[in-house]
């Protein structure tokens, strides 16, 4: 990215404190060339990462780029997917983006299905928010504001380096997948959706049983629910020849239920209480009671009359997370 790019002072500052704020081990740089002087000369362009962080030992590098308020936002992720072509991408590099609640539900969501193409062309890609638990409103003001405004604001940037490092480490490393917790909305609603689409199959149903549960995910897009343990990982398909010739749902990423049924508990790293505090604590998922909308607990109760052969509900109650804001709008 050039200078010239950033159109406030947000992405400056955020530059500036992950360099303040790196790990032990780890050193910062901005403004780092993603590819040689002569293929920028051929290509007539200079395409620039705002934060490379990487492990001293170089070992370890993160390709960041912070989306704050821009028109078009999937044009890092093509910027990184062609310079793939030309400096492919090694086992060393992951490329991040994160998206501050300022990017429209479409954009974002083009974004993640992008990552979804870098992936299956090779590249170890994901995105994620960016201040999570600031609306469109408070990023479009610290966008703006001064620097000396900025460092009054008590922005958490030890927690924003920490995301990039939870949704980006396998939880369980296996075969032919990597489960990671979900690193953004869309991950976690193409879940629910995988699981409400699998449930009406009677031998997806068969090997899921009937579960008790307590904390549900709500899709306000079309007022279903899914268990938050289910929605909350993904399986990323390890990349070989033979799959980059080849297309399937998996390509995705989604979590399926015989994948679930396999884990639960059988591998304690798959856990219902890890991935419940990541929704909340990195995607900025709220959790609330079923009383506190009587919209909501209509719905819930139309979805588990469908669904009473493979959901108990807890005896002590149900809790149901939601998700942020912008996500909310359509509903309400």
């Amino acid at each position: 990215m050039n200078m010239s790019k950033i159109e406030g002072k947000l992405a400056k500052y955020l530059q500036e404190e992950f360099k303040r704020l790196s790990p032990n081990g780890w050193e910062c740089h901005s403004e780092v060339a993603l590819l040689s002087s002569d293929f920028e000369k051929l290509l007539g362009y200079q395409p620039r990462v705002d934060i490379l962080l990487q492990k001293s030992d170089f070992s370890q590098r993160f390709w960041i780029e912070f989306e704050i308020s821009r028109a078009d936002p999937v044009a890092n992720h093509t910027k990184f997917a062609a310079a793939h072509l030309f400096h492919p991408q090694t086992k060393l590099d992951t490329f991040v983006s994160m998206m501050s609640a300022d990017i429209d539900r479409g954009k974002r969501n083009l974004g993640v299905t992008t990552i979804y193409l870098m992936r299956h062309i090779g590249m170890n890609a994901f995105q994620t928010s960016l201040l999570p638990h600031h609306s469109s409103k408070q990023i479009k003001e610290m966008n703006n504001t001064s620097f000396e405004n900025l460092s009054y604001a008590s922005l958490d940037i030890t927690q924003e380096i920490r995301r990039v490092f939870t949704i980006s480490e396998s939880v369980i490393n296996g075969n032919d997948k990597r489960i990671h917790f979900a690193s953004d909305i869309l991950d976690i609603f193409m879940n629910l959706r995988r699981w409400n689409e699998e449930i009406e199959n009677p031998e997806k149903l068969s090997i899921w049983g009937k579960r008790t549960i307590t904390y549900f995910v709500f899709d306000p897009l079309t007022h279903t629910f899914a268990p938050s343990k289910f929605c909350a990982y993904v399986a990323i398909p390890k990349v070989t020849e033979l799959s980059r010739l080849s297309y399937s749902n998996d390509v995705r990423s989604e979590m399926s239920i015989d994948l679930y049924a396999s884990l639960d508990g059988t591998d304690s790293r798959f856990d219902g209480r890890r991935a419940r505090l990541h929704l909340i604590n990195n995607l900025a998922m709220t959790i609330h009671d079923l009383s506190e909308s009587p919209q909501i607990s209509k719905a819930f109760e139309n979805w588990l009359f469908q669904h009473s052969d493979a959901i108990n509900v807890h005896p002590k109650g149900i809790s149901i997370l939601m998700p942020p804001e912008p996500f909310m709008k359509k509903f309400r």
